[in-house]
Order: structure tokens, then C-alpha cells, then sequence
């Protein structure tokens, strides 16, 4: 049994009000996304895009966004999106698209090589996440999902409200 599995068995046993739980899983998300970005950052070797790009390359393969819009999605800084940009389009990876209603702020759009590696990557990931964690079932990932994107969002608004400046128009 690995050290988060004992973790979580603790923590279910334990007694805890429920804001000392939610505040326990809470505080595993670092860890979790550390670990996963170092992950990643492995899977990636050799694929010519490091690990802010891949999360750049996959959200405009969702959909073109200009920059600006990029970077609210993600909650990164605009010139950082902008510097990861510029690289994926230096490697092909990004096409500009114009952008009827601003001449400056351009469509980011995935090429046919940016499109096919990150389907690459993806799946790979998705084949990963099966072999790791395969035996989470629906139920539990729901619950999850559900529970981490009310904190995600009540944390947003929370750091909107306080007045952080990576959340402020144009930062």
C-alpha cells in the first residue's frame, strides 16, 4: 500500500468535522499536482513541448482563444501564455487565426502536427491513468469532480474578491 492510499485510509477513519476533512483534501492538491506535473514532465521527454505548453496545446485544442483568453482559462499570467505562444507557434505546433472583432488579438489555433501530438500525449495519459488508478469507479470520480470544481470556483471568486492581480483584466 503506497503512502497516499495509507494517508486516505487515515483520514477516513479519523473523526474530523467537515471543514477539517475538506481542509485535509485540500491540502493534498499540491502534492498531487507536483507529482503529476513531474509526471508528466517525464512522458513528455522527447516530444519537443514541455509541460505549460502541453496544457496550453490542449485547452486551444478545445477551442481558438486569443491570448488574453488563454490566460484567464488556465490562471496564469498573459505574458507567460504569451511566451508559451509564440514558442508553440515557432515549432508549428499554433496557427494564428485572425480575429474579426480585434486586429491585434489573434485566434490561437492547433496545427495538424499540434493536434495529432497532443493526441499522442493524451492518450498515453488516459493509458497511464488506467493502469494506476483503473479501479476508481464512476461513482468516486463524480464526487470528486463535483467536490474540487466547488472549490476550485469558491477560490476564484474568493481571489477575484481579495483583489489578486493575476485574476485582474489585462494581467
Amino acid at each position: 500500500m503506497n503512502k497516499a492510499t495509507q494517508l486516505l485510509l487515515f483520514l477516513m477513519q479519523v473523526r474530523f468535522d467537515k471543514q477539517e476533512r475538506l481542509y485535509k483534501a485540500i491540502k493534498l492538491v499540491r502534492p498531487i499536482h507536483l507529482n503529476v506535473h513531474r509526471s508528466i514532465e517525464r512522458m513528455l521527454e522527447g516530444s519537443g513541448i514541455s509541460v505549460a505548453e502541453r496544457a496550453v496545446l490542449e485547452l486551444l485544442c478545445g477551442e481558438p482563444l486569443t491570448v488574453p483568453e488563454a490566460a484567464r482559462r488556465l490562471s496564469m499570467k498573459r505574458q507567460f501564455v504569451l511566451r508559451i505562444v509564440v514558442g508553440l507557434l515557432a515549432k508549428g505546433f499554433l496557427e494564428k487565426q485572425p480575429n474579426p472583432e480585434h486586429r491585434r488579438a489573434y485566434f490561437c489555433v492547433p496545427s495538424v502536427a499540434g493536434r495529432d501530438l497532443f493526441a499522442a500525449i493524451h492518450q498515453r495519459e488516459l493509458e497511464l491513468l488506467h493502469a494506476v488508478l483503473g479501479d476508481i469507479n464512476q461513482t468516486e470520480v463524480v464526487a470528486a469532480l463535483r467536490v474540487m470544481t466547488r472549490v476550485a470556483t469558491a477560490f476564484e471568486d474568493l481571489a477575484r474578491e481579495l483583489g489578486a492581480p493575476d485574476l485582474k483584466e489585462g494581467s
